[in-house]
């Protein structure tokens, strides 16, 4: 009988484990993503360093390079980490949630010193948000406005000497590099190239907008 009665024990305990580690990787409702959004800030308050204020010069120093990068995989994956600077100043903090599901799940919280994005991935779908307010949804790349449907902004699919065009409207507005990150040479792992002198708050945050979520897909795998 003590026996039968520990390994029922067991049992409800690994049951009880099964269910936490589904519930915890199972794509939130609508209801419950603003909490989820306010945890993840919350944690990053944390961690994440006080990030340096983005302009120009920051751009051009924005590196591949991450400080505190943990990424954990199993029955769904996490990921965290800070980019910096190719002299280790800390630009963007980003957390990252795969969830179960047939098409893609996923969470992406990402932050600078002056404003936060929110991507919600659901069954392929991603939705953006800039600072609290829905800017619209990404489509292979290509930001298309949440009134108007028309296109915002685009990373180019065919590179240009290892770099993919980045274009806000008809203005492009840099390239980001094509290149793998070499650990053995941070100096030259700078993200992008031909930022221009006049680049507004509404290109710069068009263009972290889709270059950081895929600079993330690429770490995370």
């Amino acid at each position: 009988m003590i026996v039968l009665l520990i390994i029922s024990i067991l049992l409800v305990a690994m049951m009880v484990y099964m269910f936490n580690q589904w519930s915890r990787n199972r794509m939130p409702s609508k209801k419950q993503r603003e909490r989820v959004v306010r945890e993840l800030k919350a944690d990053m308050d944390t961690w994440s360093s006080d990030l340096v204020k983005m302009s120009k010069e920051e751009l051009d120093l924005f590196s591949l390079t991450q400080d505190k990068q943990v990424v954990k995989k199993g029955t769904g994956t996490t990921a965290k980490g800070t980019f910096t600077t190719i002299f280790h100043e800390p630009v963007v903090s980003y957390t990252y949630r795969r969830y179960l599901g047939k098409k893609v799940n996923e969470l992406l919280y990402a932050r600078t010193a002056e404003h936060d994005y929110v991507y919600w991935t659901e069954n392929g779908k991603t939705s953006l948000e800039i600072d609290d307010q829905p800017v619209g949804r990404i489509d292979n790349n290509v930001l298309l406005g949440q009134r108007t449907g028309k296109e915002l902004a685009r990373i180019e699919t065919t590179p240009r000497e290892n770099y993919l065009p980045v274009s806000v409207g008809s203005r492009e507005v840099g390239a980001l590099t094509n290149l793998p990150a070499k650990a053995d040479d941070p100096l030259s792992q700078r993200a992008f190239e031909f930022i221009p002198d006049d680049l507004n708050d509404k290109e710069e945050q068009l263009l972290m907008s889709l270059t950081v979520r895929e600079l993330v897909k690429r770490a995370v795998g």
